[in-house]
């Protein structure tokens, strides 16, 4: 009977039933039938084990660990907020106006412009691929009027639609170093992630290039025109300065210890609501409360699926989970780099069928005792974690990014599949290379 709900469960979530529930619902029926597997079936006793599966993430949601989970709301609010206002107009247009004199050329590195916006929006979005949804818009008329075709303009807003999830402040990063407890420093893992993160800007950059060249770029009317349209005023090239200012005063802060990660999420939300509201007026006050409003459901969203995938977890974690699975798998596999090899298959897996916050809440404490006892550094763990169920995203039949572009640019899934091909391939190559080569994850660290 068990069984048979688990897997009508299995079966809702694949038709649309609310991934969280879903989470929640595994996680009770998985330690229903632990506790009566084990004879203990009084009503008591499976009160008393239902009671421990449950408090736990409460108390991590209201507990000690509370204040980290308050970033999510301060970070994913400003990022709404910088993708309602005309940043990504201003950034494009200042390279289009810097590009007037240099011809053809000048559109080899617009694409290479959008992959950099999109990881300055990623991390302040929750890494959820927002990023298509609130500049997928801005960028796609921009990338076709300078003269991509519809599937590579696609392609490379798709691709980038997770791209900087390794970059601070971004949440999966906080959030994988809350479930490692305490085993790998979120400032750390945000060090260790800067020259992976870096590798996959340039994989996709490097994509970019090829192609412009070997397409000859746009045409010379459709960018001369294109051109002639870009305006870049004083007044933009003072707003972009003051919105580009908080990035490394961001980072600065952040691995300074000056202020905590709460007190920074809070500190850059009132500056862009102080500028984007107040000083620029690009948002108004009846366009601020839709923008909230969005914003608050993907805050909600999160926290729900954060809730109900530690259920899970703490049901798996309470029946010895991790520890039958190394006793499995140190039978067959004795090397580190063949276990890194399955891990990646195995994660990319993950990604694409779950959201990376319940990955990361679910897998995270059952992968960390097995790595260890391979003996692989926390900080890369972690950052191949990451990028796996970034890459996840573009993974075919169901990654999330896919599903977001198909929705924002109205085209059928098929014609998104084959858009993003030659991103995925680049992908999965800096992946291999993060993989095996850890100085990339490390090397500040080892010196």
């Amino acid at each position: 009977m068990i069984v048979a709900l688990g897997f009508l469960c299995v079966v809702a979530l694949l038709f649309g039933l609310p991934l969280f529930i879903g989470l929640g619902t595994l996680g009770t029926l998985y330690q229903f039938n632990n506790t009566t597997a084990l004879g203990a079936g009084s009503f008591g006793e499976i009160t008393r084990q239902l009671t421990v599966v449950f408090s736990d993430p409460l108390s991590k949601l209201t507990g000690d660990q509370s204040a980290l989970f308050l970033t999510i709301p301060y970070f994913t609010l400003t990022g709404y907020l910088i993708a309602h206002s005309q940043f990504a107009t201003r950034v494009v247009s200042l390279y289009l106006m810097l590009m007037k004199r240099v011809g053809k050329i000048g559109t080899l590195g617009l694409g290479v412009v959008c992959i950099v916006i999109a990881a300055l929006f990623t991390p302040l979005t929750g890494a959820s691929g927002v990023t298509i949804v609130a500049i997928g818009g801005i960028l796609f008329p921009i990338l076709t009027g300078a003269g991509y075709s519809e599937k590579r303009a696609l392609g490379l807003i798709t691709a980038s639609g997770s791209i900087g999830l390794l970059f601070s402040p971004s949440l999966p990063v906080m959030l994988f170093g809350i479930m490692s407890e305490n085993k790998a420093d979120i400032n750390e893992l945000y060090r260790a992630g800067v020259l992976p993160g870096l590798i996959l800007l340039i994989a996709l950059s490097v994509v970019v290039l090829l192609n412009s060249f070997r397409s000859g770029a746009a045409s010379a009317e459709a960018l001369r025109e294109h051109l002639s349209a870009a305006a870049f005023t004083g007044k933009d090239a003072v707003k972009l300065t003051t919105e580009l200012a908080a990035i490394p005063l961001l980072y600065l802060l952040m691995h300074s210890r000056f202020m905590v990660i709460t007190e920074l999420g809070v500190f850059f939300l009132l500056y862009y609501f102080l500028l984007e509201v107040v000083v620029f007026r690009e948002i108004g006050f009846q366009k601020l409360a839709k923008v909230f409003e969005e914003a608050i459901a993907m805050i909600g969203s999160i926290i729900l699926i954060i809730f109900f995938a530690m259920i899970l977890t703490n049901a798996l974690l309470y029946d010895g989970v991790p520890a039958k699975l190394f006793g499995f798998i140190s039978q067959y596999i004795h090397s580190p780099l063949t276990f890194l090899m399955l891990l990646n298959i195995f994660l990319l897996i993950v990604g694409a069928l779950m959201d990376i916050f319940s990955a990361i809440i679910v897998i995270v404490p059952l992968i960390i005792p097995i790595a260890e006892s391979y003996q692989i550094p926390m900080l890369h763990l972690g950052i191949l974690f990451l990028t796996n169920l970034e890459i996840g995203y573009l993974t075919p039949p169901v990654g999330l990014n896919l599903f977001l572009s198909s929705l924002r640019f109205q085209k059928p899934m098929s014609d998104i599949y084959k858009s993003i091909v030659p991103y995925l391939i680049a992908l999965l190559i800096a992946q291999i290379v993060i993989t095996y080569v850890p100085w990339l994850s490390l090397w500040w660290k080892n010196g």
